[in-house]
């Protein structure tokens, strides 16, 4: 299976998370905020400047282009 990372990801959709490529730090505050493997996840908003708006366990997460750019995910469309 194809994993993607959340920048190449389509807005509305669900996926859910496999990896997290970051230091630990980053690691450690998204994991306080839920965001961890297996994690079910919407893409709500894409900005121009790289950032992402999701909505995880019903809270809407604010990630910019570089930590987005370090999360992948399933590549097939959860529903």
């Amino acid at each position: 299976m194809e994993f993607i990372n959340l920048l190449k990801c389509t807005t509305k959709e669900k996926y859910i998370i496999e990896e997290i490529k970051t230091d630990n730090i980053t690691k450690i505050r998204l994991q306080v905020l839920g965001v961890i493997r297996g994690t079910k996840i919407e893409i709500l908003n894409k900005r121009i400047n790289g950032a992402i708006i999701i909505k995880v366990r019903g809270t809407r997460l604010g990630i910019d282009k570089e930590i987005s750019n370090s999360i992948y995910v399933v590549g097939e469309k959860i529903t």
